[in-house]
């Protein structure tokens, strides 16, 4: 019997008559019905869609836009037996990185998606506080925090980013160094004790590999059942190098085959400027004002706490064979 599938289309990141052009060619190479295209909105950003997908019973969903998009398509898709393409099309296309679907090119994560290999991986869940008490859920594929990537992510020029792609994030960087810092929090891991940090960022997530080559967190798995988590405590400039200089030496020994140290538990109280964690589960909670969080890429506007977990064998995704 011949499937159907469904893509979800950011028509800001995609040329959506081009894409329906390209796909009947790719359909029909692979014995598919006609894909039901569905474009997304600002209003709805690809999850309204993706559960209207299911509801027709289609046989495979593709995501077809940035980091956004994806994730709020696997949010629908998380805890069904409906697989997950992807057609990347956004600046940092973060699962599709660590996936090996980027720098595939579109026809090429086409095939991917109707005929690759199917591949279950974690997710996980985020439950954070707002300033004034609400509390908020959301589910994400790749990382979440707070700090300086939440902070660089809200002050990029969108414009810039568009032009230029990655890079504009290091004017982001540049405004939230020079209008914010270090926070003050505390964080458990598992079921420990709570402890108390002065932080510039607390990462959680389900994979390491980020935009240009960096490896932010080397143990990361999307597979393991586990999430990985990193503090990062400089001070100064040359505690940023350092903190620097310790994600490269690290993502090189992993990426190397070097049997690099086991992710420091919590009672391990060494002060460094670069610590890194593994847990099914973690929770931190802010001091001092309340600080920017971001999910995979998204600004998510600001929090007072989160406890992070994970969700294991969540979501079948199509990746190379």
């Amino acid at each position: 019997m011949s499937q159907r599938a469904a893509i979800i289309v950011n028509p800001s990141k995609l040329d959506l008559e081009e894409l329906r052009t390209a796909l009947p060619s790719i359909e029909s190479s692979h014995g598919w019905e006609p894909t039901l295209v569905i474009e997304t909105t600002p209003e709805d950003a690809g999850y309204g869609q993706a559960r209207e997908a299911l509801e027709q019973g289609v046989d495979l969903v593709i995501a077809a836009g940035g980091d956004g998009t994806v994730r709020l398509v696997i949010a629908a898709l998380a805890n069904t037996d409906t697989p997950l393409g992807i057609l990347p099309a956004g600046t940092g296309n973060l699962l599709a990185r660590n996936l090996d679907i980027e720098p595939l090119d579109r026809r090429e994560a086409l095939d991917v998606a109707f005929a690759g290999e199917d591949r279950r991986i974690d997710l996980a869940q985020a439950e954070v506080e707002r300033p004034e008490g609400d509390k908020e859920s959301y589910i994400f594929a790749v990382i979440a925090g707070i700090g300086l990537d939440a902070g660089m992510i809200e002050h990029t020029d969108d414009d810039l980013k568009k032009k230029i792609g990655w890079p504009a994030y290091i004017g982001g960087i540049a405004k939230w160094m020079i209008g914010s810092g270090a926070f003050r929090a505390r964080y458990r891991v598992g079921e420990d004790r709570t402890w108390g940090t002065r932080a510039s960022t607390i990462m959680v997530g389900n994979c390491g590999l980020l935009t240009g080559g960096i490896r932010l967190l080397p143990e990361a798995k999307l597979d393991d059942g586990v999430l990985d988590m990193v503090i990062m405590r400089p001070r100064g400039p040359i505690g940023w190098a350092m903190v620097g200089a310790g994600v490269v030496a690290r993502g090189l020994a992993k990426q190397l085959g070097a049997s690099g140290r086991r992710p420091r538990e919590a009672g391990e109280r060494k002060m460094r400027v670069l610590n890194y964690y593994q847990n099914g589960e973690f929770t931190f909670r802010v001091d001092s004002k309340p600080e920017s969080f971001e999910l995979d890429g998204d600004a998510a506007g600001e929090i007072v706490a989160a406890h992070v977990s994970v969700l294991s064998d969540a979501v079948t995704v199509r990746v190379p064979r």
